[in-house]
């Protein structure tokens, strides 16, 4: 018997409906729903307390469930690597406002403009892999900012960073005029590939 299959069967032998569990559990009917139907899995201090509820031992509860094992094995996963994905993004953030106040003469980096420049570089491959590994096995590392900007709140959020990047470029044009013209096109090539992804779609 599958997981929800037993949270159903356990639920339905002591003849109460999803409202009282989910009172009991304080959450909502469509939550103890979710679990039943797997749509969603309970985390696991919910896993124990809805084994203790049901006097289930959560051997018999995951023994033939592999969505259940699975799911617990990417929250562990991610609980693991969300703490070195925001390091990196504070890190890759960090560097870059050295950069930008080197080039204002906030700060003059010197001989370390360079090994800098090259640790935001190796920052940004290690952030572009975690990407691609979180896509692959859908972990759901991204934070709700990042969300935003990648347009899976809506594609008006998507032009966020391009038109920062378009605005930045304007200033730093004022300054130094190669590398303000750089971080224009970047944005401007942003703001492109958005709206071909976006045709494409």
């Amino acid at each position: 018997m599958k997981f929800g299959d037993h949270l159903k069967q356990a639920r339905l032998d002591r003849g109460i409906t999803q409202k009282q569990v989910a009172d009991d559990f304080y959450v909502t009917r469509q939550t103890i729903s979710s679990w039943e139907n797997e749509t969603t899995y309970p985390d696991i201090t919910n896993l124990i307390q809805l084994g203790n509820y049901y006097h289930i031992s959560l051997d018999e509860l995951l023994k033939e469930d592999s969505g259940m094992k699975e799911y617990l094995e990417k929250k562990t996963i991610t609980n693991s690597l969300k703490p070195i994905y925001r390091s990196l993004i504070l890190a890759c953030l960090f560097l870059s406002f050295l950069l930008v106040c080197n080039l204002f003469n906030f700060v003059q980096l010197g001989i370390f403009f360079t090994p800098i420049l090259l640790a935001l570089f190796f920052i940004i491959l290690a952030l572009n892999d975690l990407n691609t590994f979180n896509r692959s096995q859908s972990l759901h590392l991204r934070y709700t900012w990042q969300k935003y900007l990648s347009g899976d709140k809506g594609l008006k959020y998507v032009f966020i960073l391009p038109t920062f990047c378009i605005i930045l470029g304007i200033i730093l044009s004022l300054k130094i005029k190669s590398i303000g013209i750089t971080v224009i096109i970047v944005g401007i090539a942003l703001t492109l590939a958005i709206l071909i992804r976006k045709y494409h779609d």
